[in-house]
């Protein structure tokens, strides 16, 4: 049972309505609170929810989302070392009910918006073991836990290693590090989406920008030896 760095309801039900929200789960912050209270249970006959454009989402989209914030306070409570079998079970617990392909890297190319770097199937385990590999370091040897915190979240995004849920991922992954850091949970806030979503497109126009000069010289020099 998870003992420490448990979260007031409030603060649970606020960060799981926005990080959702930030994913594309439109369900209200009342419904959202009404789910992680108890006085909205899923049910047979009640699986799902109309969120606030319609779409209907599953309750386990709530429920899974305090459990995989619970296990992310309990991780860091442990001192827990970033893995690949830290990330694959923190997924499941976030997606386990609802996704068949929950705890696994994806195996198909996806495009999205924003998303600039591309991430081939192949890739997907040399890149997350670098991830991995950052994170430990930098809770080692960094006193700017905030800033590696947000490096890791951004680095993850820009794998999108999963089919789906990479943001909410994202900004558990970002929050494990605060908390073994002794930093506040960060909640990011649906209604700064566009600050937030900029930030990210910033960091990956960086990235490219940054392997182009790294690539200029021997570019230069293959056009010059002709």
């Amino acid at each position: 049972m998870v003992t420490q760095h448990m979260f007031p309801p409030d603060i649970a039900a606020r960060y799981v309505y926005n990080s959702n929200r930030l994913d594309g789960v439109s369900l209200s912050e009342a419904q959202t609170r009404g789910i992680l209270d108890g006085s909205i249970i899923k049910t047979d006959e009640q699986p799902e929810l109309a969120g606030e454009d319609g779409k209907e989402w599953d309750i386990d989209s709530v429920t899974s989302h305090r459990k995989a914030l619970d296990k992310v306070a309990e991780l860091a409570a442990a001192g827990a070392p970033f893995s690949e079998a830290l990330i694959l079970d923190l997924h499941k617990d976030l997606m386990g009910e609802i996704l068949l392909a929950a705890g696994e890297y994806r195996e198909c190319t996806l495009k999205y918006k924003g998303l600039l770097i591309a991430s081939p199937p192949e890739t997907l385990k040399p890149r997350m073991s670098m991830l991995i590999e950052l994170a430990n370091k930098g809770l080692e040897r960094t006193d700017k836990k905030d800033q590696l915190a947000w490096r890791i979240h951004h680095e993850f995004i820009t794998i999108h290693p999963f089919i789906e849920a990479n943001g909410r991922m994202a900004r558990l992954l970002m929050n494990l590090i605060r908390l073994r850091s002794g930093l506040d949970l960060a909640i990011v806030r649906f209604e700064d989406r566009e600050k937030y979503s900029k930030a990210i497109l910033e960091f990956q126009q960086h990235k490219i920008q940054r392997a182009q000069e790294k690539q200029a010289p021997s570019a230069i020099s293959d056009s010059s030896g002709g």
